[in-house]
């Protein structure tokens, strides 16, 4: 189609635009206004009417499919002409500007990009170096905190395109102003807020008028510019207000705060003080990096600024060369990309009025998590004085009654141009005319209700004709959307998704790893460690090996205290398997990495007797999942090389510590998965992926309050920055909530359909986002409890030991037979089976009953060293009539720690750990220890029976009274301590209620023993051995015990060796994973809900 034809199909609007090519113009384009069009008009009229060339124009966009589509758009207008026009995203541009001219960059020295974890490293290096009073020098287990803080940080100040200098001196500049009004506002708010302070902060308005604060970056404001503005704003507010107060006192918590003394002071200060600190630990970034010769992504950008604006002759050229700039998307621009505008632009031949145009909505700035500045389209016209303005108003997508609802929210927001510019309106006027328009917000009684409402509601749509393709599905979050899967897959509706999956936890990577740590363990004589993980990963059908040959193996290891790998290569069905292991492991000495992934994964061979069914299993042509796990292994690879260049060196112990590090550091390594086929599916995305883009009906989930409105959570451990340095502190703010929403409102061309729950899945209520609270034109339709959800559709998290205890009870009953005859219950056994949190029934079966091995982690090491040293502090005192002295017994813990499996990392934290809560400990407890307490009292041969229940145990302290015939249990806990048995979050209300069963447990052992069973039991006290928050050391008693919890109590032991005895470990899949789950799952038990299911329990 030629240049006439479309022009003629402009609006006016549009075609003022494309014939304004000269001087600086900035174009407000509504969603749905045709801005793409006009942009690639507007490039061909400028070739048309002037004498320039195609190389002579510039356009920038912030996608590569932006980019696509508009270098096609040209080349549809004006032909193969239009491939000589730049159109580049930011990014590419930067990299184009460094290739071309290298000469200006790390003195023409060969760089290589630095990954994620060398930038770790070297962050973690600087920390170390830095004294500890340094407020960015924060640890918890032995491991910095801040290091991702500080990288974040870091990328926002490149992002801006600072340098540790232009940093500085914007912070010497801010705390000048700082200096003058802090002691100004302070006074101002000096009483309780009333009209008297409205006077004064008038005052105060006028003196910051006359402060005379540099300015040493042209695109970074100044704090005394945007404190007057804002304190000006608020006082026209208070001045409307009924009350006057409000708007004030809201304005003081945004500018205000305390210091650590306690007193008032600016938040810029407090914030000040630790991008000081963060100045000096950028610089050294910089330094060690440049000595390194590694860049980052962030340098693309950041290193084009300083080249531009630092080397006048680089500078002419490119001015000379791009003569007229059009950047799309301007509302996303951050600091550094609108630094490179005006490096490009300030030509003195100019005048100050450069062909500049920018296109942008300042509603639709939604990515601030990049570093983007809606400042930058809300100060063009401050920055470029002479600038045209342009509204686009003209919507030819959605129907009216969306443009309406999308009107009535976003005008709620205050960072908005129409609150600047008297003159502006951006009221989109509509000129799409569907049949059946429809804008309406779904109440329903639960989250599960309204995921099977959204699903039934689009089978009904499909089922009268529409296009799946034609509907999508907008979240907040992805996670949002992954809970919606399942109901949409029971509805046998097709779906597209794009889903970020972390290699790590796809299960062919996984096994490989599991291998790759078995045979390295092997290698290097660890048969613990190898121990440890054979059983999880032989489980796995991938290996099809028979469950049955694992429970001999695993009843044979315990029985004969044999190794795993001695009773493999003993056993006739798996000496293969294990002897293959061994080769393996001494190939690892000698072989690379990249080798021994192939002999691992099965794709190389060099045994004849076995080889690794991996490739076989994951990687058969009718696996369905075939390429994902290519795709995976592939990234993996790739990540691995990234990370280390050269791998000839690399054994297979250096992809274990590289896959170490990334858990240690929360480093995924992402690939993104697409689900589904785009044109025939409904499209599930984030309302940010779906910007661009347009649906004949959208449904726009989750709109409570919690999620979208003023109380949605904020991701935390970022470091703040004051208000001119707008770098990330927008990052999911409540404004940027309110934009993303009418995003995703406006993608909607005929049905707009956006739906809210009452109640949580945990039960809590759930409040409508604040900003659809109010009398809007959305039809309101509220199922409440007229909708009966059917089924309830949950992601069934299928366990690795899931197959090995799926075996017929009767094979069970052979094996076992011997095991539960001698078998004795203990508390720990009880609350293991009654846990649903921690796997329940199936996970007792494997751990405690089974006995497969496992690792044993630092806690419990931990836990054990603090008991053995109370132990020989009351074993000492029964002894020798005297309680050793407190060094002894924290000697005793360090000698006992030392002997545990932990890492030098780990023992260095629970060392210290320990003798700091010891310390407070014996400070508040050793004097009451007595001689008539015993500790780890033993219980296992005492023949306790209740009601032929066989028990047993170990009780870590008893006190008895011989005299009074009385005794008394005291438990020790490690532990966070508790305050009381049933408060607290869910998961100190699942703790307390084991604990309480715990001591209701040992009070039936002692009474039911055959050297107890006279005694009274008068108590039982949990004793907390760490000092809470407040440093008070804490214990809670059992005291009066009602005979209806006894009763309830007794019924559960009962309920549960029955279980055992006859091998019935019901499914608990189905049970919430809460507190209240673990209370209805016992409640059934007691009841005997699952005794008729002993064929299908296990």
């Amino acid at each position: 189609m030629n240049y006439e034809i479309r022009y003629s199909k402009l609006n006016e609007r549009q075609k003022q635009a494309v014939n304004t090519i000269e001087g600086p113009v900035m174009v407000v384009a509504g969603p749905g206004t045709g801005k793409t069009e006009l942009l690639s008009m507007r490039a061909a009229n400028i070739l048309r009417r002037t004498d320039m060339l195609p190389e002579n124009i510039l356009c920038l966009t912030f996608t590569e499919s932006g980019s696509i589509a508009m270098q096609k758009r040209l080349v549809d207008i004006i032909g193969r002409e239009a491939y000589g026009i730049s159109v580049f995203t930011f990014h590419a541009f930067g990299s184009e500007i460094i290739s071309r001219y290298r000469e200006y960059f790390y003195n023409g020295a060969d760089f290589n990009p630095a990954d994620e974890l060398t930038r770790h490293k070297i962050i973690t290096d600087i920390l170390q170096e830095l004294p500890p009073k340094n407020p960015l020098k924060t640890m918890m287990n032995g491991e910095f905190t801040s290091v991702g803080m500080i990288i974040s940080a870091i990328s926002d100040i490149k992002r801006a395109g600072l340098e540790p200098k232009e940093l500085t001196a914007i912070l010497d500049a801010n705390d000048e102003v700082i200096d003058i009004a802090e002691p100004l506002l302070i006074e101002a708010f000096s009483a309780r807020v009333n009209k008297n302070t409205f006077d004064k902060l008038a005052s105060v308005s006028e003196s910051l008028a006359k402060i005379n604060e540099p300015q040493p970056i042209p695109t970074i404001s100044r704090l005394s510019d945007i404190l007057r503005a804002s304190l000006k704003r608020s006082l026209e507010e208070a001045s409307e207000h009924p009350k006057i107060t409000p708007p004030l006192t809201k304005w003081r918590t945004d500018w205000m705060t305390k210091s650590e003394a306690k007193k008032p002071i600016m938040a810029a200060r407090k914030q000040q003080m630790k991008l000081r600190a963060l100045v000096d630990i950028y610089e050294k970034y910089l330094e060690n990096m440049q000595s390194a010769k590694l860049y980052d992504f962030d340098d693309m950008i950041s290193q084009v600024v300083h080249a531009i604006e630092q080397n006048p002759s680089l500078q002419a050229e490119l001015q000379e060369k791009y003569q007229y700039i059009m950047v799309d998307e301007f509302q996303d621009t951050n600091h550094a990309q609108m630094r490179i505008l005006h490096a490009l632009t300030n030509n003195p031949a100019n005048e100050g009025n450069p062909n500049l145009m920018v296109v942008g909505d300042d509603d639709q700035a939604i990515y601030s998590f990049q570093g983007a500045d809606i400042g930058n389209i809300l100060d063009f016209q401050k920055h470029y004085k002479n600038a045209k303005l342009i509204t686009l108003i003209d919507n030819y997508r959605s129907a009216e009654c969306i443009l309406t609802a999308a009107r009535e929210v976003i005008t709620q927001g205050s960072e908005r141009l129409e609150n600047r510019i008297d003159e502006l309106d951006k009221n989109l006027s509509p000129h799409a005319l569907p049949e059946k328009p429809n804008a309406e917000i779904v109440t329903l009684p639960s989250e599960g209700s309204e995921r099977e409402w959204i699903a039934r509601d689009i089978k009904d749509k499909l089922k009268n004709g529409q296009n799946p393709g034609d509907i999508a599905i907008l979240a907040r979050r992805h996670a949002d959307l992954v809970s919606l899967l399942p109901y949409l897959a029971k509805a046998q509706i097709p779906v597209s998704y794009d889903q970020n999956d972390n290699v790590l936890d796809n299960d062919f990577v996984s096994q490989i790893l599991y291998l790759s740590n078995i045979v390295d363990a092997l290698a290097n004589n660890d048969l613990g460690h190898a121990n440890e993980l054979l059983p999880q990963m032989m489980a796995h059908p991938a290996w099809n090996f028979n469950p049955e040959i694992l429970w001999q193996i695993s009843l044979k290891a315990y029985k004969n205290r044999l190794q795993w790998l001695e009773v493999l290569q003993s056993t006739p069905e798996t000496k293969p398997f294990a002897n293959w292991l061994i080769n393996c492991a001494r190939a690892s000495k000698v072989l690379p990495m990249e080798r021994m992934l192939d002999l691992l994964s099965g794709i190389e061979i060099f045994d004849e007797n076995y080889t690794s069914p991996l490739k076989l299993y994951f990687l058969a042509e009718n696996n369905t999942e075939r390429i994902s796990h290519l795709q995976n292994l592939i990234a993996l690879r790739t990540k691995l090389r990234e990370h280390q260049p050269d791998l000839r060196k690399a054994r297979l112990s250096d992809l274990l510590e590289f896959v170490k590090i990334c858990q240690q550091t929360n480093t995924t390594i992402t690939i993104r998965r697409h689900i589904g086929q785009d044109s025939q599916s409904v499209k599930l995305m984030s309302a940010h992926a779906s910007k661009g883009l347009e649906f004949d009906t959208v449904y726009l989930i989750g709109a409570t309050d919690t999620n979208w409105g003023s109380k949605a959570s904020r991701g935390g451990n970022k470091i703040a920055y004051p208000e001119n340095l707008r770098l990330r502190n927008n990052n999911d703010s409540p404004e940027e909530r309110l934009r993303l929403f009418f995003v995703g409102m406006t993608r909607a061309k005929r049905q707009l359909i956006i739906s809210r729950a009452l109640q949580s899945e945990s039960g809590k209520e759930l409040m409508l986002a604040n900003f659809l609270a109010g009398e809007l034109s959305l039809k309101a339709t509220n199922l409440g409890d007229d909708f009966q959800e059917n089924h309830k559709n949950e992601i069934i998290e299928i366990e690795w030991y899931a197959p090995i205890i799926g075996l017929p009870q009767a094979t069970m009953r052979d094996l076992l037979d011997e095991d539960l005859a001698r078998y004795k219950l203990s508390a720990t056994h009880v609350n293991a089976f009654i846990d649903i949190t921690r796997g329940g029934p199936q996970s007792f079966l494997l751990n405690n009953i089974l006995h497969f091995p496992s690792a044993r982690s630092p806690y419990a090491s931990y836990g054990t060293a603090i008991h053995t040293a109370l132990q020989f502090a009351h074993d000492s005192l029964l002894a020798d009539g005297k309680t050793p002295l407190p060094e002894q017994i924290i000697d005793k813990f360090k000698s006992k720690l030392e002997n545990e499996p932990l890492t030098a990392e780990e023992l260095n934290h629970f060392t210290q750990k320990g003798i700091d809560a010891l310390n407070i400990f014996l400070q508040n407890k050793l004097h009451s220890f007595t001689r008539d307490q015993r500790a780890e009292l033993n219980f296992s041969n005492q023949q306790a029976t209740f009601k032929n229940v066989r028990l047993t145990g170990k009780i870590d302290v008893a006190s008895i009274d011989e005299k009074n015939k009385t005794i008394a249990v005291t438990d020790y806990k490690t532990g966070s301590p508790l305050h009381a048995w049933n408060k607290g979050a869910d998961y100190d209300r699942i703790k307390a209620h084991k604990y309480r069963q715990q001591l209701l447990f040992y009070k039936l052992l002692a009474e039911n023993s055959r050297d107890w069973k006279n005694y009274k039991f008068i108590d039982g006290i949990l004793q907390f051995v760490e000092p809470d928050k407040a440093g008070d050391i804490i214990d809670i008693r059992l005291q009066e015990v009602s005979e209806e919890e006894l009763t309830n109590f007794t019924t559960l032991l009962e309920a549960i060796w029955h279980h055992i005895q006859n091998l019935n470990f019901p499914d608990t899949s189905n049970y919430s994973k809460d507190y209240a789950g673990v209370l209805e799952f016992e409640d059934d038990l007691k009841r005997g809900k699952f005794k008729n299911s002993i064929d299908t329990a296990v």
